[in-house]
């Protein structure tokens, strides 16, 4: 929460600036890293200032371009230190492994207290006293938010134990840990504190260059003490690194501070300054460096500019950069968010860190701008897409079409600015249109779904024969080509299910089929890369020939509703039944009854392995456990028999999902409603997709995974930019230019024959 300081005076000179003025404190956030609304940091060439009342970081831009200027004038904070930052060398990467180096040791930093009272823009220098250099050391010093939201993301579910909630603490003397060494060697850091005797002995070395000799661990196995802290990890709030040996897990004390006092430790006087086991296990998961280099093994040409930016691991983020990539490079994103920015930051009243508008737009203008060569680190954009988020909270690997689908309804359910611009997530929404037609009576149904993006596609399995050189791994397998249309063809083909017709009112065998009742202005496809061989999930690379450059016409699966001469089924009067049999293997396969009725629903041909492969692909998905409703329109009869008007029975089973229970005691409750026509409710909601115009479509970007698992592996995106017979491929924040032929489906098992989403724009 941000602390409440007195007024600045009207003009902040040397010997006013002392009384407006404080460090931060330890639960305080400090935004020193980069600027609230764009993404110039302290190493850029002008700096960063931040303020020293709030301590949000901003831009000392020129132009239009004046965030200090901004917050100077929306705030009153007139008192910033500009810091400037310069990286040091750094030995190569030789392997991947953490080396624990001090901030000082990676990078120089210079400060220089200005007031902007007199010129708001670029400030004025000032006097340094003493308190104004304590102050500023103090926030050079502190950990910035984005790190603490990183450590933060990455900590485990650390809990206590038995061991420490019942710790036994011998007599033991006063220690000092200010010079303190480990009791069996000279190591004087990763030094680890027995909370039973006040043994200090070094740790394991097991983070590469950390050194350590395990005599912590020596010590817990003659003496049986169990509990440690680590020095150099404990905070003034009493927090640090604690391990129980005997548990072999981290652990948290809960009265630690009372366990230290024991040995005249006392917290209050103690500073964190090593990094703790959260932080390395950061370090080791963004510092691999993967490799860009052609099949020829020559490095690929580097690209940079507008629309050509990289987006920086935060760890195991992969699967978010790629996905915004794709999303990022459509028309209506770039102009909603890039173009809105800057009147959007004149008329913004909320903290930036916390608006997803001011994000979203920071997000926009660091991939357009072109100032960003580097790459951009959205770290504050991450932060509020997953607040809340089980899964895309934390800095675990995620399954990449699982985000897009999160995303998209995420952007969707947020009030937006009163722009005229449209929200563009919606031209990813269409409807799907199913067809049931009895093999007895002949009558036909026709239900509808809204779909709020992308179809998962089947992609057949059929196996090539292997080489002798090839070791018969999935990954070294080889697989017959499957076309985009055989694969379309295969998701809308007509299938023979068993059904209880209404009209026969008996069980008979049915025709199911799917068709677009309406068509996306983007279209995105869902490899179905992850089967079920053998019963174990595994990705199986089945090349996709997907067109690149001719255009994709979906004409032949538009669905055209009820037709002449076809009679309608009448409603059905009992939920569907399911095959015993595949019913009951999904269910001993650990799935919900709800879930394994809804992924047959979906798959519809009472196959158990595909109704496996469909309900893998959505493990994450809650929404599958909520009990199932017929999903035919509801009869009005029995509530018009009631003597309420067929309008009133329409709204009221509308309004309750076909309940006519719970329609009956609304209509009671409402008798003066009006009620509305049949199909009025449907007409207030705008219908996604579009049915104008020709369903063409051209492949615009696509999004590939490498390894054998959506929860690891590393994911990249290709992108057309419509270079010069080129696409840009960017991993993570390396932006390179790929020829076409390397990604047109002409060439022999291409990039595009084996990406995991296809982004496809309407033409």
């Amino acid at each position: 929460m941000k602390r409440m300081h007195e007024e600045a005076p009207a003009c902040a000179h040397g010997h006013d600036v002392d009384a407006f003025i404080a460090p931060p404190r330890h639960t305080e956030p400090v935004y020193k890293d980069e600027c609230m609304f764009c993404y110039d940091s302290p190493d850029s060439p002008r700096g960063l200032a931040v303020c020293l009342a709030c301590f949000q970081g901003y831009c000392i831009g020129d132009g239009s371009q004046q965030h200090i200027k901004q917050h100077y004038e929306k705030s009153g904070h007139s008192i910033v230190m500009v810091l400037h930052r310069e990286r040091n060398e750094a030995a190569p990467v030789t392997r991947l492994a953490v080396v624990e180096r001090p901030d000082e040791e990676e990078s120089t930093y210079t400060m220089e207290p200005r007031s902007l009272c007199g010129d708001a823009a670029q400030g004025t220098p000032l006097p340094r006293t003493e308190k104004l250099e304590n102050v500023m050391q103090a926030v050079l010093r502190a950990s910035s938010s984005a790190q603490r939201d990183e450590v933060q993301a990455w900590e485990e579910d650390i809990v206590p134990c038995e061991h420490t909630n019942h710790l036994v603490q011998e007599d033991s003397q006063m220690l000092q840990l200010d010079s303190a060494k480990c009791a069996a060697c000279d190591l004087t850091s990763n030094l680890w504190l027995c909370l039973s005797c006040g043994y200090l002995g070094c740790g394991r070395a097991q983070f590469g260059g950390v050194d350590g000799h395990s005599h912590a661990l020596a010590h817990f196995d003659t003496s049986g003490h169990s509990c440690c802290v680590k020095q150099g990890t404990i905070t003034p709030e009493g927090t640090g690194d604690v391990y129980c040996y005997a548990c072999n897990e981290p652990r948290v004390d809960t009265t630690l501070s009372t366990h230290l006092q024991h040995f005249g430790i006392h917290v209050l006087s103690l500073n964190k300054t090593e990094k703790n086991m959260t932080e390395l296990q950061l370090e080791q998961n963004i510092a691999f460096d993967f490799t860009m280099t052609g099949d020829d093994g020559h490095p690929l040409t580097p690209i940079s500019g507008p629309g050509l930016t990289g987006i920086q691991n935060l760890g195991n983020t992969c699967y978010m950069a790629s996905v915004l990539q794709c999303v990022f490079s459509l028309r209506g994103f770039r102009e909603r968010y890039w173009s809105q920015h800057a009147a959007h930051i004149a008329a913004c009243e909320k903290m930036p860190a916390a608006c997803l508008e001011c994000q979203l737009g920071k997000f926009a203008d660091g991939l357009y701008s072109g100032r960003y060569p580097q790459g951009i680190k959205p770290g504050m954009l991450k932060k509020l897409l997953g607040t809340g988020h089980h899964e895309f909270a934390s800095m675990r690997q995620q399954d990449a079409d699982e985000f897009l689908l999160f995303l998209l309804p995420f952007l969707q359910s947020k009030p937006h600015e009163p722009f005229s611009l449209p929200d563009p997530a919606a031209q990813f929404g269409y409807v799907l249109e199913q067809r049931l037609q009895c093999t007895q009576c002949k009558k036909v149904r026709y239900t509808e779904e809204n779909v709020d993006a992308g179809l998962s596609l089947p992609v057949p399995v059929q196996e090539e024969p292997s080489t002798e050189s090839e070791t018969g791994s999935v990954d070294d397998k080889r697989y017959k080509p499957v076309t985009l249309e055989e694969s379309l063809d295969l998701f809308t083909h007509e299938e023979v299910i068993e059904y209880h017709c209404p009209s026969c009112a008996q069980n008979v065998a049915a025709t199911k089929r799917m068709r677009f009742a309406s068509f996306p202005a983007v279209f995105v496809v869902q490899a179905q890369r992850f089967q079920l061989v053998n019963w174990v999930p595994q990705k199986v690379n089945v090349p996709l020939v997907v067109p690149v450059v001719e255009p994709v016409d979906l004409v032949k699966y538009k669905g055209y509703g009820l037709q002449p001469g076809e009679e309608a089924l009448p409603q059905d009067t009992q939920a569907p039944e399911y095959p015993p049999a595949a019913l009951e293997m999904l269910i001993a396969m650990g799935f919900s009854e709800n879930r394994c009725k809804r992924a047959l629903d979906a798959t519809g041909s009472g196959d158990p392995e595909a109704a496996a492969n469909w309900l893998f692909e959505r493990m994450d998905d809650s929404t599958l456990d909520a009990p199932l409703t017929v999903s035919a329109s509801p009869d009005t009869t029995m509530l018009e028999e009631m003597g309420f008007s067929k309008a009133q029975a329409t709204k009221a089973l509308r309004m309750n999902n076909g309940n006519a229970e719970i329609a009956v005691a609304w209509l009671f409750e409402n008798p003066d409603d009006p009620g509305e026509e049949p199909g009025a409710g449907e007409a207030q909601t705008a219908r996604p997709g579009s049915t104008e115009d020709e369903p063409l479509y051209q492949l615009s970007s696509f999004v590939s995974h490498k390894g054998p698992s959506v929860h690891s592996g590393h994911y990249v995106a290709h992108v057309d930019k419509h270079l010069d017979n080129a696409w840009a491929f960017f991993n993570d924040e390396k932006v390179v230019s790929l020829p076409v032929d390397t990604v047109d489906a002409s060439n022999v098992r291409c990039a595009s024959q084996f990406a995991y989403l296809y982004f496809f724009q309407r033409i």
